[in-house]
């Protein structure tokens, strides 16, 4: 891991990294005793807008089979080894929005202001979204994306420091791998990181 992607979780973590260091990390419960919405990513992958701006963006499915109806709201958040930090929207035109989902050409994918509601139970109230983030820096080779909204469970833990009470919540983590120049890739599928496999893949932020 580079310095840059540390220095970017500590600015914006800085509460629960005190936390983390201070007190030992909390992690989710192996079997969570909160209902979940089922959330399935596919490949990250990079876009290349009109004027020359480069965007990431994720395509995913999400399912409501928690036996009664969810508001699904999420929050992504992206890291890059280059100590970015990116809210999924933010600084994103919503021509940009237009212009991936015309690109993707999938008829059942929803831009995010129209996801955003009700999940209604069921297989066939699935839906189907897209997460989008600009792309800074050239020169970057690994993505880490924090996903909020997927699950209700939280932990409450004391911030040494200040005494204040801090509350975590479960987000699913991503980590994508992109080989040589990301700018020069167009839209190929960036692909898992091969060492997720033995990263947690849950945790509490």
């Amino acid at each position: 891991m580079r310095m840059p992607i540390l220095l970017g979780l500590i600015a914006s973590l800085s509460v629960a990294t005190v936390v983390d260091m201070a007190a030992g990390y909390p992690r989710p419960a192996r079997v969570s005793s909160r209902p979940e919405v089922d959330f399935t990513p596919t490949a990250a992958r990079m876009f290349t807008a009109a004027n020359g701006d480069l965007y990431w963006y994720l395509v995913y499915d999400v399912v409501n089979m928690t036996g009664q109806d969810r508001t699904w709201a999420p929050s992504m958040t992206l890291y890059t080894d280059r100590g970015e930090v990116r809210r999924d929207g933010d600084g994103v035109p919503q021509g940009v929005h237009r212009a991936i989902m015309e690109h993707v050409g999938d008829p059942l994918l929803e831009p995010k202001v129209a996801i955003i509601g009700t999940l209604r139970q069921g297989v066939g109230n699935a839906r189907r979204g897209m997460a989008v983030w600009p792309a800074g820096s050239q020169g970057v080779n690994e993505l880490r994306i924090f996903i909020e909204g997927i699950s209700s469970e939280t932990a409450t833990v004391k911030n040494p420091v200040t005494g204040d009470a801090v509350t975590l919540r479960k987000n699913l983590y991503l980590h994508y791998l992109i080989p040589g120049d990301a700018s020069t890739r167009g839209d190929r599928p960036i692909e898992i990181h091969p060492g997720y496999a033995g990263e947690e893949h849950w945790v509490l932020r």
